[in-house]
C-alpha cells in the first residue's frame, strides 16, 4: 500500500516537474536571446526538456510530501477498518479534514500542482487501503507494540540531532563515509533544483525575466530596468515568456502575475527602496507557502516512518527462517532500531569545541578526518580561517570531502593571496559540495580579478548546483548583469 501511494505520487510530480522545467526552459531561452547570463547554462538547459530529470526530480516530492499522503491517507484507513468500521461520523470528519487541506493549500492563491495532488492521492491510497488490508491476525498487537516501541526510541534519540545544519551533519557522516552515500548524496545535488525551482519563491530564484510596459520614455524604461537587475529581475523582450509584468502608468507601477495584480506602487517609491517592494511582490507571489511546510514536515516525520516500513518489510522477507509471523516482525523491529542507533552514533559524536588555537591546530593535524572536519566547521562557524603554515595545502589533497568541503568554508574567511589560491584550486575539485563552497569563499574574499576568474569559467561548469554558487559570488563581488532595451538592444 506504501509503494502504491508512492508510486502514484511519483507519476503526478513527474508530470507537474515536467512542465515546470519546460516552463523554466522558455523563460531561459528568452533571457539568453536578450543576451543576458543565465544560470542553468547551455550545458543544463537540454537537461530541462527531458524525461530522465523530471522523473529523478520528481522523488523529493515523493519521498517527502507523497511519503506524507500515503501514510496518512493509509493509517486513516487502518483506523476506519480496525476501530470505527461502521461509524458514520468518523468518514464525515475524514472528508472535512479533505476539503480542509485542499482549500488550505490554495488560501495564499490558487496553485494547481498542490491541489492535484491533494486531490488524488488521499482519497486513491485511503480506498486502496480499504480493499486491500488484511484483516487481523494473532500477534499483530505484539508487532504493532514493537512497532510503537522502536519508532518512539528513534525519535526520542533522534530529538537532540534536530539542530539547524543536521542534514549537513548527516550528509558528512553518514552519505559522504561510504560508496552508496556519495551516490546518494551526488543524486541528490544533480536533480534537487529541479524540484525546487517549482516551488521556491521568486525572491529565492536566482534569475527572474520580467517585462516592462508602458514605458513614458526611452530614460524612464531605463531607470525602472536598472533597480530591477540590481535584484536579478531581468527585463526582457514583449513577446518573451515570464512571470512578472510591470506596467508605468502615471507615475505608478503595477506588478503583475498570469493577469493577476499584485502590488500597485508609487514610483518615486519603488525607485527609492526596490529590494523592499519586490520583496513584498515576492510574498504576494508566493502560492507554495503551505506546501513547502508540508514537505519540510513530511522530510521530517514521513520519511523516516517510511524508510523504516519498507526496511521492515525488506527484513521481514529476509527472516524467513523464523516461522512466526509476529516473531519476524518484532525482531525486524528490533534490527530496525539498531540500524538507527548505528546511523545515530557518529552524529553524536560530533562534539569537537575548542577556543584553545594549539587544540584547534593539533585536531586540524590529527589523522582523524572527523577531528579535522569538526575544527574547521568550528573555524568556519566563527569567520576564522585555517592559520596554521600549510595546513591549507596540505588539507586540499584531503581523501575526504568534508574535510575538503569545510576547509574551503574556512579559507573563504581569512583574505590572503594564499587562501584565494586555494581556493581557486577547489573549484576543480571532484566534489560538487567542495566546488561550491570553493565558490563562495572567492566571493567572499573579493577582489576584481576573482570576478574574472569566476565569469571566464561559469559558461563551462557542468553542474547546475555549482553554477548557481559561482553567479551568488560574482553578485556578492558586484556583478551584475547588463541592461538592455524593450528590443533587446544593450544599453549603456
Amino acid at each position: 500500500m506504501l509503494l502504491f501511494g508512492l508510486g502514484l505520487c511519483q507519476v503526478l510530480f513527474t508530470a507537474l516537474v515536467y512542465v515546470s522545467n519546460h516552463r523554466l526552459y522558455a523563460e531561459l531561452a528568452g533571457m539568453k536571446a536578450a543576451g543576458y547570463l543565465v544560470v542553468p547554462n547551455e550545458l543544463v538547459m537540454p537537461s530541462l526538456v527531458q524525461f530522465m530529470p523530471a522523473f529523478c526530480g520528481a522523488l523529493f516530492f515523493t519521498l517527502t510530501i507523497g511519503a506524507g499522503l500515503t501514510l496518512a491517507a493509509f493509517f486513516a484507513a487502518w483506523v476506519h477498518k480496525r476501530l470505527f468500521p461502521g461509524s458514520r461520523v468518523y468518514p464525515a470528519v475524514l472528508v472535512a479534514a479533505w476539503l480542509a487541506l485542499l482549500i488550505t493549500c490554495n488560501l495564499q492563491g490558487w496553485n494547481l500542482p498542490a491541489t492535484i495532488v491533494f486531490l488524488l492521492v488521499p482519497p486513491a491510497v485511503f480506498a486502496a487501503a480499504r480493499t486491500w488490508m488484511p484483516p487481523a491476525q494473532i500477534g499483530d498487537g505484539r508487532v504493532r507494540a514493537a512497532h510503537i516501541i522502536v519508532v518512539a526510541i528513534a525519535a526520542v534519540a533522534w530529538i537532540p540531532c534536530l539542530q539547524q545544519d543536521v542534514f549537513i551533519s548527516i550528509r558528512d557522516y553518514i552519505l559522504l563515509s561510504n560508496p552508496a552515500g556519495k551516490q546518494v548524496n551526488a543524486f541528490y545535488y544533480s536533480y534537487t533544483l529541479y524540484p525546487a525551482n517549482m516551488i521556491q519563491p521568486l525572491a529565492n530564484q536566482l534569475i527572474k525575466p520580467c517585462r516592462i510596459k508602458n514605458a513614458a520614455s526611452p530614460a524612464r524604461y531605463r531607470q525602472i530596468a536598472e533597480r530591477l537587475i540590481a535584484y536579478d529581475y531581468l527585463p526582457i523582450a514583449e513577446d518573451a515568456p515570464c512571470g512578472i509584468t510591470i506596467r508605468s502608468e502615471n507615475n505608478r507601477l503595477q506588478f503583475a502575475a498570469d493577469k493577476s495584480v499584485l502590488l500597485q506602487t508609487g514610483l518615486q517609491n519603488f525607485l527609492s527602496d526596490p529590494g523592499q517592494t519586490l520583496k513584498t511582490v515576492s510574498v504576494l507571489a508566493d502560492t507554495n507557502r503551505f506546501f513547502r511546510r508540508a514537505i519540510l514536515y513530511s522530510l521530517i516525520a514521513a520519511f523516516p516512518l517510511g524508510l523504516y516500513i519498507l526496511v521492515h518489510a525488506g527484513l521481514c522477507i529476509l527472516l524467513v527462517f523464523v516461522r512466526s509471523a509476529a516473531g519476524r516482525g518484532i525482531c525486524a523491529a528490533v534490527i530496525c532500531l539498531g540500524l538507527a542507533a548505528a546511523v545515530l552514533i557518529p552524529l553524536y559524536a560530533e562534539n569537537f569545541q575548542s577556543n584553545k588555537p594549539s587544540q584547534i591546530q593539533t585536531a586540524l593535524h590529527s589523522e582523524s578526518w572527523h577531528k579535522q572536519r569538526d575544527a574547521l566547521k568550528m573555524l568556519a562557524a566563527e569567520d576564522r580561517g585555517p592559520g596554521a603554515d600549510n595546513i591549507g595545502p596540505e588539507l586540499v589533497k584531503s581523501p575526504h570531502v568534508p574535510v575538503r568541503y569545510w576547509l574551503a568554508r574556512a579559507l573563504g574567511n581569512s583574505k590572503s593571496a594564499n587562501n584565494r589560491d586555494l581556493l581557486k584550486t577547489l573549484t576543480a575539485d571532484p566534489s560538487p559540495n567542495v566546488v561550491c563552497m570553493a565558490y563562495a569563499g572567492l566571493g567572499r574574499l573579493g577582489g576584481k580579478q576573482t570576478v574574472d576568474f569566476i565569469k571566464n569559467r561559469i559558461q563551462a561548469i557542468p553542474h547546475w548546483y555549482v553554477q548557481q554558487y559561482a553567479y551568488n559570488a560574482m553578485r556578492r563581488l558586484g556583478w551584475k548583469q547588463k541592461r538592455f532595451d524593450t528590443r533587446g538592444n544593450r544599453l549603456p
